[in-house]
């Protein structure tokens, strides 16, 4: 569905004559946490199987793919990768990092932020070997939000990484979309509707970035100030104007923004507003007198549910105004990802 909607929205507008062809191969694998899906994975996952590893199985099909282009008389070139992704790493957060680098380099990864970096660099240098290409390999990633089936923790390492991922890497790892606005078939998997549409929100970044030339950013913050009680958040909003929708996502509470510092006693949140079309206000009981002052968003548990979804899990309100058609009838705004930013 991806590839299909990145195509029409290439298409349009373009001349008739104008084509573009896809190609698309998947390797995905049930649970396996990072340490089995980057490059020279974890053998020892199936011991005493043959299986071909999720890394070296995508150089195998880049490896195809050449070969079906060159014999058709086509260029070639891998144009991302995508990944949805967490869960399992999420769960071993605590024994899982830090971790060794694919190199070898003890402790080089040190959270999922390394470790989606490391994989991006793996694949393309892995890849332009295979192809030959010059252009980039980004790798798209959608945000985990099916972590509110763990009732032990109250917000999820990974889900804040997979952002910090997207800032640290810009081009590189492009966070597509937060998956809390998606209806879930259980505490774990998207509905079948969903996925098609998780399909079509990394179509548009893909059409962004690959038949465009422009970068994509998701809905996030791009700076944030402080005036007494005031916390002003401007945003990147890929289509303005900002909303904050009660609709399609019920309110958790304060549209699911959040301030918290190191006092043990933060002042509350007294009202959030929109005031321009990319700019959020958060109004305080009183001016933070706290160090290591933070404001997040679609964050923390929210209550004590267990099920992901846009009326029970972690989430917020915030979304954009892009219109952007859908082959199967499916809205597509943006909405605001998972983050947490210091507040001056």
């Amino acid at each position: 569905e991806a590839s299909r909607l990145a195509r029409d929205l290439y298409l349009t507008g373009n001349p008739t004559a104008t084509t573009q062809d896809v190609m698309v191969s998947l390797h995905g694998r049930s649970g396996n946490a990072y340490p089995c899906i980057r490059k020279g994975g974890c053998p020892s996952w199936f011991p005493g199987k043959a299986y071909v590893l999720p890394f070296s199985e995508g150089l195998l099909q880049a490896t195809d793919g050449k070969r079906l282009a060159t014999a058709a008389g086509l260029s070639y070139a891998v144009r991302g990768v995508t990944i949805i992704h967490g869960e399992s790493d999420h769960y071993g957060y605590a024994t899982l990092y830090p971790m060794a680098g694919a190199d070898g380099t003890p402790g080089k990864i040190k959270n999922y932020a390394d470790a989606m970096i490391e994989l991006q660099s793996d694949y393309e240098t892995a890849i332009r070997g295979v192809t030959g290409q010059t252009v980039p390999v980004p790798l798209y990633m959608a945000q985990m939000h099916s972590w509110v089936g763990d009732a032990s923790v109250s917000f999820s390492a990974v889900t804040r990484d997979q952002y910090l991922a997207h800032k640290r890497a810009p081009g590189k790892v492009i966070l597509v979309a937060p998956t809390y606005p998606l209806v879930f078939g259980d505490a774990l998997h998207f509905s079948n509707v969903s996925n098609r549409r998780l399909g079509e929100y990394f179509a548009k970044a893909y059409a962004k970035v690959t038949l465009t030339g422009q970068p994509w950013e998701p809905l996030r913050p791009s700076t944030v100030t402080r005036a007494g009680n005031v916390i002003t958040v401007k945003f990147l909003v890929p289509a303005p104007p900002i909303v904050l929708d009660t609709t399609r996502v019920s309110n958790p509470g304060n549209y699911g923004f959040e301030y918290t510092d190191g006092s043990g006693a933060p002042p509350a949140i007294t009202a959030v507003a929109v005031t321009a079309p990319d700019t959020v206000q958060i109004t305080l009981a009183a001016a933070p007198t706290g160090a290591n002052r933070v404001v997040r968003y679609a964050f923390t548990r929210v209550g004590g549910s267990t099920a992901p979804g846009p009326t029970t899990g972690v989430r917020g309100n915030l979304r954009d105004s892009d219109a952007t058609p859908s082959n199967y009838g499916n809205e597509l705004q943006n909405w605001c990802v998972t983050f947490e930013e210091p507040v001056p």
